[in-house]
């Protein structure tokens, strides 16, 4: 009788690019001549302090506080649409929030980048009614670093429900983490043209890297390595091996389990990157 271990191995590649739809669906749009894929998150509801994140293109956001003084007792109304108008489908959807929003983006190649952040104010209108007299007013912070205070979307294009694109270039990322901030300090309308429109909105977020073709990072591909054809008796002390390995062996045995892990990302996520990540142990028994 013969044991055969077989060990394969998924692997990874960081990325080093991003494209979301933020309150919308999955959509592809041509731009610059280039077919491009924005992953929505329209189905993600809200909260007072709602976390998510997307394992398979690894990002995600986190968005505090409430709209108090709205209809929507249950804290689910983070997402806004525009009906009907003759802007491009990326911004007839958004992300809002009371206070603040965080989109970030880790296991993310080191290096220079580019961040394209796209708006459209769709809950003002551009005729004489009272529904045209709000004002938004929030602050865009990028790696930490304040790069817009007192951000006002009519001011910047002119006018409501008309796409605006604000670059910001030659963005650092040193440690596999990219973090993209927007904070309502407090300033603008906040009863226009209801109760609770109030504080930032972002219609969809893409960042480039300045060096390399777009590559999402997701899983390339498998690798299956045989690790030998043993006699029964060798069988007990490779399976201690391996529990001690995963650090599953109680005591003094025990392996510890961060050793030699890459942690690169908000909430210390850890990088699917390394040829030990995602693997499987397979054991077959042939006679």
């Amino acid at each position: 009788m013969s044991f055969i271990f077989t060990h394969f191995i998924s692997l990874w590649a960081d990325s080093n690019c991003l494209h979301v739809n933020s309150g919308g669906k999955d959509i592809t749009i041509n731009e610059n001549k280039t077919t491009l894929s924005y992953e929505g998150d329209g189905q993600v509801e809200g909260g007072a302090a709602k976390y998510f994140v997307n394992d398979q293109s690894f990002w995600g956001f986190s968005s505090t506080g409430d709209f108090m003084d709205d209809y929507d007792y249950q804290n689910t109304r983070y997402t806004v649409s525009l009906g009907s108008s003759t802007i491009p489908e990326l911004y007839l959807t958004a992300r809002i929030t009371p206070i603040s929003l965080t989109y970030f983006h880790y296991c993310l190649e080191n290096g220079n980048y580019t961040v394209n952040l796209h708006f459209a104010e769709i809950q003002f209108t551009n005729d004489h009614t009272y529904n045209s007299l709000g004002r938004r007013i929030f602050d865009i912070y990028v790696q930490e670093i304040l790069v817009w205070k007192d951000f006002n979307i009519e001011d910047e294009v002119g006018s409501a429900e008309k796409p605006l694109v604000k670059q910001i270039l030659n963005v650092n990322v040193t440690n596999n983490m990219l973090e993209i901030r927007f904070y309502f300090a407090g300033k603008g309308t906040t009863r226009i043209p209801g109760r609770g429109v109030y504080g930032p909105i972002i219609s969809a977020i893409s960042v480039f890297s300045d060096l390399k073709v777009c590559s999402s990072g997701k899983k390339k591909g498998t690798v299956y390595v045989v690790v030998g054809v043993v006699g029964a008796s060798c069988l007990v002390a490779i399976i201690l091996g391996i529990l001690w390995w995963k650090g599953n062996l109680p005591g003094k045995l025990r392996r510890k389990r961060d050793g030699g892990k890459i942690v690169c990302g908000y909430n210390l996520h850890s990088c699917p990157n390394t040829a030990a990540s995602n693997s499987i142990l397979w054991i077959s028994f042939s006679f």
